[in-house]
């Protein structure tokens, strides 16, 4: 948005759209679902996307995003549906979202959970089996997109080490298992689906939990590596050479031929949001209401016509001046690499770079003048509390913060994930969590959660 409010959009030196890629979906699974699987796929969804309160826009359609955050409370209230098995890989919601006691309370009440994951994360602590995944750089097959200076890539994942233990990849193989154990007993429909994914040299099905993570590669990826296949970008003469090479590379940016070619009702920019209307219609007219209640229910200020321009909308900042008088400011850290390093050494020795903060401690960043209000100084412990939550950390006191506001960098706080990200594994976390006092808030229209919306805090000298 502020690329095109800045006229950065379909014009000279503004941004560029990404060139098309040429992988291929999945077979479709509809002619191996039984009337059970059928009739439980219009279920409605445990996160509540496409409610009245939670249109979730994605593609002008009402919910089809997702409001990830929000499942724990569909958990917990058993609502649409009681979820008494599920399988998790590769996530960590009892401590990357917002208010994550909602999750420590919702996956304890699953009755069978099974958790796939590099770490033994909090989530893991609530799961009846824990089963170790492989790692995406060294021991597992897929492909990745990504587009810069003028190109679409397409990247291949490749296994170059031997498995050390025992671990299967957790999109492939482990599935592949599962699907075999429900064949022996009388269930074998998934299996037949996955034995659709056939290798595109050979016509071979898979017969192994390999064969089928291999094959369902080659599958997605055929487009791109095979000569008879050839749609554009680089050019290979069949599966080796692509594996050889490892990447695909697009041809260059067609230099204004894709200018007024958006995907929205007008194909251009819309300062006027021509889309953004037509779905909001659709969604009011779903639920027999307004637009402007839509809007309402949401907790957006904009109403008629104003809402479809550019306009500014106040923070919702969660708890009272009076009793929380700082605002939290929630900051990431340079170093956390999606969240799984907080288990290495190196994590805690450079710390310091990462603006005010400290190495090997976990700091809430204070302005001294409103330190010497409240009677604290550096390396005080003090305790930080929202109307959701409290963590505990060391107080610094930095001129780089605000006044009226406290700082604290996002990563620290686990109590499992690790020997090291926890002080002692399963019970006692390092520092504190950032997400602990974030309370659990979310961009309605598009089912994102807000982290950066601002919650009050008060600061209590432990």
């Amino acid at each position: 948005a502020l690329n095109g409010l800045t006229g950065g959009v379909d014009n000279i030196g503004g941004t560029q759209q990404a060139n098309k890629e040429y992988t291929s979906k999945f077979p479709k699974p509809d002619g191996f679902m039984d009337d059970i699987a059928k009739k439980g796929k219009k279920h409605g969804k445990i996160d509540h996307r496409g409610r009245l309160e939670f249109p979730a826009l994605t593609k002008g359609k009402s919910g089809g995003g997702v409001v990830t955050n929000n499942a724990a409370v569909g958990i917990l209230n058993a609502d649409p549906n009681e979820i008494k098995v599920a399988i998790a890989y590769m996530n960590n919601f009892t401590f990357s979202c917002g208010q994550p006691e909602r999750w420590e309370r919702a996956l304890s009440k699953i009755p069978f959970l099974v958790h796939i994951t590099t770490n033994a994360s909090e989530f893991s602590m609530f799961s009846d089996i824990l089963l170790p995944d492989t790692h995406h750089m060294f021991e597992k097959w897929g492909y990745v997109k990504s587009h810069g200076n003028g190109h679409r890539h397409v990247t291949l994942m490749q296994p170059i080490i031997k498995p050390v233990w025992d671990y299967k990849i957790d999109e492939t193989e482990i599935p592949w298992l599962i699907a075999e154990k429900l064949a022996e007993r009388g269930f074998d429909n998934l299996l037949r689906h996955y034995k659709e994914y056939k290798d595109p040299e050979t016509g071979k099905a898979p017969t192994n939990e390999k064969e089928f993570a291999l094959y369902a590669l080659k599958y997605a990826t055929q487009n791109l590596w095979d000569p008879s296949k050839y749609k554009g970008g680089d050019k290979f003469s069949g599966w080796e050479e692509f594996l050889n090479i490892g990447v695909w590379n697009s041809d260059p940016y067609p230099y204004r031929k894709k200018w007024s070619n958006m995907k929205t009702k007008t194909k251009k920019f819309e300062f006027y949001g021509e889309t953004l209307k037509a779905a909001l219609t659709k969604h009011a007219e779903k639920h027999n209401t307004t637009v402007d209640h839509v809007l309402e229910i949401c907790q957006y200020q904009a109403r008629g016509e104003k809402a479809f321009i550019p306009h500014y909308e106040e923070p919702l900042i969660a708890g009272s001046q009076k009793e929380f008088p700082f605002i939290f400011v929630d900051h990431k850290s340079r170093l956390n690499r999606e969240g799984r390093t907080p288990n290495c050494t190196w994590y805690y020795e450079f710390k310091d770079l990462d603006p005010g903060d400290e190495v090997w401690a976990d700091v809430a960043k204070i302005n001294p003048l409103d330190a010497v209000k409240i009677g604290i100084k550096s390396g005080d412990d003090i305790k930080v509390t929202s109307e959701t939550g409290s963590l505990t950390c060391k107080a610094k006191l930095w001129e780089g913060i605000r006044p009226g506001t406290v700082a604290k960098c996002y990563g620290q706080g686990h109590w499992a994930y690790g020997a090291l990200a926890a002080k002692e594994f399963g019970k006692v976390p390092r520092g504190g969590s950032n997400n602990d006092v974030i309370p659990a808030v979310y961009d309605r229209l598009s089912g994102s959660t807000v982290r950066h919306a601002g919650v009050r805090v008060k600061i209590e000298k432990l």
